[in-house]
């Protein structure tokens, strides 16, 4: 959300698509109203912690306005189609804000509201208030215990808060975890700044304050209020607060500040409140934006780290509080006091679990590479048999050595092409020359020398997302997946209208056979299906427990494997149809690959892993690991590497034989597809960041 000359300019991006409006927000208006809105908070419930603080009608009244003034037409589409998409996953959906309009960020985004959506957003899902600046956030491996650093500071001159109370709370919160020795919680022993210093020189992974705080409306920016050597008053402004927390070795990823008005911003100051502009040091923050009371800061704290205990993420933590606070008294208005801030993109930050399977002996990966020149010298100039295998023909396992690639080795790409849009699917052509993509209604062919879009299609629908797209063999046909349930075949060459193959739900994942007669499309109906190109039939219909996500032939066409919702994948006779094996992981299987050579498959989940496995005993070779889930997975033309891309925007190329780290890189946004260049001397990859990125390989001209 940032200002425009007519108003203020609305971008929205979501699992549905993108839209973008101009609203006319009256953001002064509604910044007169917060002293009342305030008034009514504290009103609900009972005794303030605020320093001098000066029902239900006036929340809404602001809640409706900012729901009204946003979420108008195609933003509101999206936003129930998001929220449709994100249950059928068993997932709650995250509403991030980005809000660069200094008068917009002072304003309670919290309280958006829609009676006929359920009331308030933010009991439903969590709202994050994601802060953009230009330093990156180091990922942080924390190993047990998890140090979490409290301090209670109550200047005498104050009125007395029940600072044991809520301590007491947090630590009966923390005790089964604290016995288990993942968390350790320490106390800084005084009040005073000096105290603070010292404690912080021991290192920490949370701060959590629990105290007083205000806003100075001269210097225009919050303050927590410390002690000094006499117990009286002493405050400190975020800016020079944020350097005090920087000492800590290792740094904090989540500060808490339980005191009031450190959520508050100053409406020509985006990073004006205390939490804001503690983004310099840390990833998130959870801060008040209005005056708590003692009560509802105990309440809060208890329910919030039992979240985190529970490995939630931190802004389903904060919803957790927020419905602990509802509950405990729901004509209280304070469950929408906590604001939680945040630069970090996952907000998951901290894994307590991050138990992996371990990697299995490396004399069974030395075995297998041994066997891999023997069976391809073996089976060398032996025709594959490239039809799907008669019913009851027994599909025997086939090492077939990668296909002579008909692309140009003289081909330099570009290192980038700027799409305009999301990047949902990526495919190369076999020649190396195009590369497809598909994002929300639009499907587009590229030329990866000029950049340029050489042939496009645009779907009907207002959200329709390409979910899948796919290259036939030889390089003449496109087929493509999407969430108006169908799959469409084109010819390039020529402009007839594409074949079409219907499921019951969004087509995730299409792929050609080697021959290019036929297609295997996947479902969210829980269906895998092969399709004959010639005749519109289907030849197979694969039941699953719950939505495919990914599939691939075998390089000799009589396997197809597949990745479901349902934490495993797949393995088929495509001649029968029976199933031949199963790969377990420990969430969705969102990617699935054959090596050319057809002796390894790699899967990859959300639960952050890749796995290799042996495509004949099916035993599992390695895994590797990222810091987010895991979108996509691609063997090298010559099976000798592996790439991987996940949502933490990070893409990782790896040996195929050992799982040895070849290269690392690391775009700004999720990244939902990579391959190689047929020739294998480049990595295409492309996601959120709506950019085709094309990497020289290191080792590629070796």
């Amino acid at each position: 959300m940032s200002g425009e000359a007519d108003g203020y300019r609305i971008s929205v991006t979501s699992p549905s698509g993108e839209d973008t409006l101009v609203a006319a927000i009256d953001a002064h208006g509604l910044l007169d109203r917060l002293p009342s809105l305030e008034a009514a908070v504290l009103g609900s419930a009972a005794r303030s912690r605020g320093i001098g603080t000066g029902m239900e009608l006036p929340a809404m009244e602001v809640g409706g306005t900012l729901f009204e003034s946003v979420f108008q037409s195609g933003i509101k589409a999206l936003y129930l189609s998001s929220r449709q998409k994100a249950q059928e996953h068993g997932r709650r959906l995250r509403m991030v804000l980005r809000v660069r309009s200094p008068e917009l960020a002072a304003l309670p985004w919290e309280l958006l509201y829609d009676e006929k959506l359920g009331g308030y957003l933010c009991l439903h899902h969590p709202v994050i208030r994601h802060v953009e600046m230009l330093e990156p956030v180091a990922p942080l491996r924390v190993e047990p215990p998890l140090r979490i650093l409290g301090m209670v500071c109550l200047p005498g001159a104050l009125t007395p808060l029940e600072a044991e109370t809520e301590k007491e709370g947090l630590t009966t919160a923390l005790k089964p975890l604290i016995y288990e020795g993942r968390v350790r919680l320490d106390w800084v022993t005084g009040g005073t700044k000096q105290d603070l210093f010292n404690a912080l020189f021991a290192g920490c992974h949370i701060f959590h304050f629990i105290g007083h705080g205000k806003f100075d409306d001269q210097r225009r920016q919050g303050m927590l209020v410390f002690s000094d050597e006499q117990g009286r008053e002493s405050p400190l402004h975020a800016e020079a607060l944020g350097s005090l927390i920087s000492v800590a070795d290792p740094s904090p990823r989540l500060v808490v500040l339980n005191s009031c008005e450190t959520g508050t911003s100053h409406a020509r100051d985006l990073f004006s409140s205390t939490a804001a502009k503690l983004e310099y040091t840390v990833p998130a923050v959870v801060a008040m934006q209005f005056a708590v009371t003692d009560k509802a800061a105990v309440l809060f704290s208890r329910a919030f780290y039992q979240a985190l205990a529970a490995n939630r993420p931190v802004d389903e933590a904060v919803r957790t509080g927020r419905i602990a606070l509802r509950a405990d008294k729901d004509d209280s208005l304070e469950c929408f006091t906590p604001v939680l801030y945040q630069r970090s993109g996952d907000a998951r930050l901290f894994d307590f679990t991050s138990l992996r399977k371990p990697t299995p002996p490396k004399t069974v990966v030395e075995q297998i590479n041994g066997e891999e020149l023997d069976a391809q010298t073996e089976r060398h100039g032996q025709e594959a048999d490239a039809r799907v295998p008669e019913t009851g023909q027994r599909a025997e396992p086939a090492h077939v050595p990668p296909p002579l690639s008909t692309a140009s080795t003289e081909l330099t790409p570009r290192p980038e092409i700027d799409t305009g849009h999301w990047v949902v699917s990526l495919a190369v052509q076999p020649s190396g020359r195009l590369i497809a993509t598909g994002s929300r209604k639009l499907v587009r062919v590229w030329d990866v020398i000029t950049g340029q879009p050489m042939w496009q299609r645009r779907l009907g629908g207002w959200s329709t997302m390409v979910n899948a797209i796919a290259f036939s063999p030889d390089g003449d046909s496109l087929a493509i997946g999407s969430t108006d349930n169908l799959a469409r075949v084109w010819t390039m060459t020529g402009e007839a209208a594409p074949l079409k193959f219907s499921h019951g739900h969004f087509v995730n994942t299409v792929a050609y056979h080697r021959s290019g007669l036929l297609l295997a499309t996947g479902s969210a109906d829980a269906t895998a299906c092969v399709w004959d190109l010639g005749t519109g039939s289907r030849l197979l219909s694969l039941q699953h427990g719950r939505a495919v996500k990914a599939l691939v032939f075998s390089p000799d066409g009589r396997r197809l494997l597949t990745g479901s919702e349902d934490e495993k994948a797949y393995v088929w006779d495509t001649g029968t149809g029976q199933q031949q094996a199963q790969i377990e992981h420990g969430d969705f299987v969102l990617g699935v690959a054959y090596s050319p050579d057809g002796r390894k498959v790699a899967t990859c989940s959300q639960d952050h892993t890749a796995q290799v496995s042996d495509a004949e005993t099916w035993a599992p070779l390695f895994r590797v690991e990222h810091q987010g889930g895991l979108r996509a997975v691609a063997f090298s033309p010559d099976s000798s590497m592996l790439a991987t891309g996940s949502e933490d925007g990070a893409v990782r190329v790896w040996r195929a034989d050992s799982g040895q780290s070849l290269l690392a890189l690391t775009y700004s946004r999720s990244v939902n597809a990579v391959a190689f260049s047929p020739d294998g001397r480049f990595l295409v990859g492309a996601g959120e960041d709506k950019v085709i990125h094309i990497v020289r390989l290191p080792e590629a001209d070796r």
